[in-house]
């Protein structure tokens, strides 16, 4: 995500489902690496929505592991403990 601060672009932009890129011939000479003469349309969803949708299933992954990573070591402790007491 750029927050619009930067000239990067999301690749969801250009790239998400259903979106129809067309590269644009600049105006300008010297200019051909630019991004803003990409334009994108017929998009089944926003680009917003899919960088949110993105980071929403990051989160939840991130989560998943976390817990299980918990849960992984407290069963390591306890097979410790129960070695220990042999």
């Amino acid at each position: 995500m750029t927050f619009n601060i930067s000239v990067h672009r999301s690749w969801w932009r250009e790239h998400g489902p259903g979106c129809v890129r067309k590269v644009l011939p600049p105006t300008a000479h010297g200019m051909m690496d630019d991004y803003t003469y990409v334009s994108v349309t017929d998009c089944l969803v926003d680009f917003q929505y899919l960088e949110v949708i993105h980071s929403a299933v990051q989160i939840l992954l991130s989560l998943v592991g976390f817990v299980y990573a918990c849960y992984v070591i407290s069963i390591s402790m306890e097979e410790e403990d129960t070695c220990r007491n042999k």
